[in-house]
């Protein structure tokens, strides 16, 4: 047994056998991830960051393990597996009970029962939330698998999570292969994501599970391919976030939303009916919304729209009240208890949610991780408002589909995630979703002005219009964008673009 270990009916911990089972593990992968590599790298060069995200990915797993073995001595997500695990021992007793909790979902008191007497048993506040009990249900698959092994039971989660990742990051680069490098950063190499989307937690199944909604919601509607297995991707997607984090979906319906809708829109030459139909459908876009999420009322949880704001009110003095989390909470302003005095905390809860831990507010290691990681954040941000300027910034996030979504997404659920919570520990896990969206958008925008620029210094006229579908659509390529509209000579210095050109 390897360092200290920690209670559970019995002695649990890490053992020799399991980081030789993992090393194996680790090599196993190498070997099919490069397969893979290999076979695509020649026709997507952005393949090139295939192993070492995958890499990145199993590092954060095996430290994400070591860390709450180790220095937090368990955590939520010991209590998952663990449970997982007391949850396998109902297997060898009543083969029966198992497959009804396992594969048809029975968390009732009735099932949470029938291990009193048994050795173990899982723990009744993961067992008994609906949420929690999706992990503790895999986790139990995966504790049949591993013989038991948290360690090698997270490496395959956090492979297995990679795909979804993965997909995400090959939709931005579908439309900007250009950067594919700073994407790459956003999706695979930033920090928090690395170490809270890696390991049994539910914050990895839900971020895999948005990136691969985003992939999905592309191939079916925009480009268009292999859509059945696209779509059956998208109901899993959806499924996971509705069943595991339910407030993610809240947010990601109206993005999606606002990303259908813009593309059917500008698609209409007649700049009147544009006029007319933007407001309609920008109506259509929240009342739909709307209807969508009060038909999901239950499965929302506490963010079900009519009990919301009493959740958020609890939560914020809750936390306010509560001296257990000593420094290591923040404070958005009381709440005066309408949805207007909520709305009115829309700026102190995403900047807290995109920018905070500041690096002086960390109480301990892996805080000031993310408080190192959101002044990094805090400083793109700054630098893209004073290089591309805050008037064309703004033209670029409504002149682009993707990028418009990327950014309500990030800000929505900013907001949702600043206004809820107030505690760090939580906010930093909780932000990952939106992390490599908000930072991808700040590399988009970059992006664009360098083209922009280029475009000046050969005396010609930069159109935003044509990035709408990405190079692949339009033909575009490096060297030789005249061809595909990006760039048009300019029939004279008195003519100035009013919309999408600079």
């Amino acid at each position: 047994m390897l360092g200290v270990t920690m209670l559970y009916h019995g002695e649990v911990g890490i053992e020799y056998w399991e980081y030789v089972t993992s090393f194996m593990y680790i090599v196993f992968m190498y070997l099919y991830f490069a397969r893979r590599k290999n076979m695509n790298i020649k026709l997507h060069p952005e393949f090139k960051y295939y192993m070492s995200g995958l890499g990145m990915k199993l590092f954060g797993g095996l430290i994400f393990s070591i860390i709450y073995f180790y220095y937090y001595n368990g955590g939520d997500t010991t209590a998952y597996f663990y449970s997982g695990v007391a949850m396998k021992g109902m297997l060898w007793i009543d083969p029966v009970e198992y497959f009804r909790q396992v594969f048809l979902g029975d968390n009732s008191e009735r099932a949470l029962a029938t291990y009193l007497g048994l050795p173990q048993a899982p723990y009744r506040y993961v067992f008994g939330d609906g949420h929690t009990f999706q992990v503790v249900r895999l986790s139990s698959l995966l504790a049949l698998l591993t013989f038991n092994s948290y360690l090698i039971s997270t490496l395959i989660i956090a492979s297995l999570s990679f795909f979804g990742v993965w997909a995400g990051y090959r939709t931005f680069v579908s439309y900007f292969p250009e950067i594919s490098g700073q994407l790459a950063i956003a999706f695979l190499f930033m920090p928090s994501v690395i170490f809270w989307g890696s390991g049994i937690m539910k914050d990895t199944f839900t971020f895999s599970a948005f990136c691969a909604w985003v992939y999905a919601v592309d191939e079916v509607f925009f480009k268009r391919r292999n859509s059945f297995s696209r779509l059956l991707l998208m109901l899993f997607s959806a499924m996971v976030m509705l069943t595991v984090k339910p407030y993610i979906f809240m947010v990601a319906l109206p993005a999606t939303m606002l990303w259908l809708l813009y593309m059917k829109v500008v698609k209409i030459n007649n700049a009147m009916i544009r006029f007319v139909l933007i407001p309609l459908m920008a109506v259509l876009m929240v009342t739909s919304s709307l209807f969508i999420l009060m038909k999901l009322g239950d499965s929302l949880d506490k963010f079900a729209l009519d009990e919301a704001l009493m959740n958020i009110e609890i939560i914020q003095s809750d936390m306010a009240g509560n001296e257990a989390y000593g420094d290591n909470k923040f404070n958005v302003g009381e709440f005066d208890g309408t949805w207007m005095g909520v709305i009115e905390k829309f700026p102190v809860a995403t900047n807290a949610t995109l920018f905070r831990p500041y690096i002086w507010e960390s109480r301990s290691a892996v805080i000031a991780m993310s408080g190192l990681e959101n002044l990094f954040v805090l400083g793109l941000t700054i630098w893209v408002l004073l290089k591309a300027g805050i008037r064309f910034s703004l033209r670029c996030i409504m002149g682009n589909p993707l990028l418009l979504m990327a950014v309500t997404f990030s800000l929505l659920f900013a907001f949702v995630v600043g206004v809820s919570t107030a505690n760090f520990g939580a906010l930093v896990r909780f932000k990952i979703p939106m992390l490599p969206f908000y930072v991808s958008s700040l590399f988009i925008i970059l992006y664009f002005n360098s083209e922009k620029n280029k475009a000046k210094r050969k005396g010609v006229r930069f159109d935003l219009t044509a990035y709408r579908m990405g190079p692949v659509a339009t033909g575009a390529v490096t060297g030789n964008r005249d061809q595909a509209g990006k760039a048009q000579p300019r029939r004279g210095p008195a003519r100035k673009s009013r919309r999408d050109h600079v």
